[in-house]
């Protein structure tokens, strides 16, 4: 078996719009919220280099969510994760697949009405419009490994495979009592992230009831029969959002209800572990590569 080697920067997006690689042909659209006619949920559907020259041929699908920052631009940016990984498609040490990458804000997760549309709409649409088989992936990383547990545990059916690393997640919530906020404070560090969370990601949703419905914790904790899809979780030891401890406890969640799944701890890495090539052969194995 060949060995996959990558290795990928920690990138930290700028504010403005990045440029796509030239190397990777992907076509956009978007769909408008009925919620907030102000709003759209905007996708990419990335090819594979050989999309055009198989024609007879069908991919798995990779549903990628971005991390906080990013966009539906930022799998096929150039020097970016979905360029780097052409040649490894090309040889078919990965995949290859079709990617598809939607987004509904640069730190917004796909929740409510925008994850209506993208599993009603989007993702049913790019299965007519692109050849894909019936093997579907679910990968992101920090806010887009979030977006993957959340919305793979909510639509469990829809996914073959789900990958997550270093996902933004914290077992608190804003609107638990103040002494319990208090108390995960002191066991775990008030940080930036962490008020982050409390604020630009938990604190999105308007009640309590309607976080837990989407938190993996409390959907894990509420698992009533077993996963029909295969997971994948990876963490770094020393990440400076805190979220190695929470990934553990999502970890232990899992065993405690007996889901099987993978959990690779990577020691001395910070936030960075989308570097790991262990991940990206966890992906690969998943849709059938060698």
């Amino acid at each position: 078996m060949k060995r996959l080697l990558l290795i990928l920067p920690l990138v930290m997006l700028a504010g403005c719009a990045v440029n796509l690689s030239d190397r990777i042909e992907s076509n956009y659209d978007y769909v408008k919220l009925n919620d907030k006619p102000e709003q759209s949920l905007e996708y990419r559907v990335y090819l594979p280099p050989q999309y055009e020259r198989e024609t007879a041929r069908e991919f798995p699908l990779l549903v990628y969510f971005h991390g906080g920052g990013g966009s539906h631009r930022t799998w096929g940016q150039k020097g970016g994760l979905g360029e780097r990984l052409i040649p490894k498609m090309e040889d078919g040490e990965f995949g290859p697949f079709v990617v598809l990458a939607p987004s509904v804000g640069r730190f917004d997760v796909i929740a409510g009405e925008s994850e209506r549309v993208l599993f009603d709409e989007v993702i049913p649409d790019v299965r007519k419009q692109y050849r894909v088989n019936d093997t579907t992936v679910g990968f992101g990383h920090s806010m887009g490994g979030l977006s993957v547990m959340m919305l793979s545990l909510r639509h469990p059916d829809v996914f073959s495979a789900v990958a997550a690393a270093s996902p933004f997640a914290y077992d608190v919530s804003p609107f638990e009592p103040t002494e319990q906020i208090e108390a995960f404070e002191k066991k775990y560090g008030d940080s930036f992230y962490l008020g982050r969370w409390q604020s630009g990601v938990a604190g999105k949703f308007g009640s309590e009831l309607e976080f837990d419905a989407y938190s993996p914790f409390e959907q894990i904790r509420r698992l009533q029969s077993p996963l029909p899809f295969n997971l994948f979780i990876t963490t770094g030891t020393e990440d400076y959002m805190g979220l190695y401890p929470q990934n553990r406890l999502l970890h232990e969640e899992l065993e405690r209800k007996g889901v099987p799944h993978e959990f690779l701890v990577q020691k001395g890495v910070a936030h960075s572990t989308i570097g790991e090539p262990r991940l990206y052969r966890w992906i690969n194995n998943q849709a059938g590569g060698s």
